[in-house]
């Protein structure tokens, strides 16, 4: 199962900017057709005021059943 979007709080390491963004804890394409680009969005956070890219980890499970990391 693909778990719902979560609404999350990240401080920006490069800049200290505290801002709202958004995540997936875990997502699962044997059931979702999600393409890379939403993955992306996914598992990053982009500060606004820098545009630094924050990663956070993310569990996909691939179209084989596989569990995978997002590339860093």
């Amino acid at each position: 199962m693909t778990s719902p979007p979560e609404n999350i709080m990240v401080k920006c390491p490069q800049c200290g900017k505290v801002y709202e963004d958004w995540y997936r804890p875990s997502v699962n394409l044997m059931l979702d057709d999600f393409d890379e680009d939403y993955i992306e969005q996914c598992s990053n956070a982009t500060c606004p005021a820098c545009g630094h890219k924050v990663k956070i980890g993310i569990l996909v499970v691939d179209k084989e059943g596989t569990f995978v990391l997002p590339k860093r």
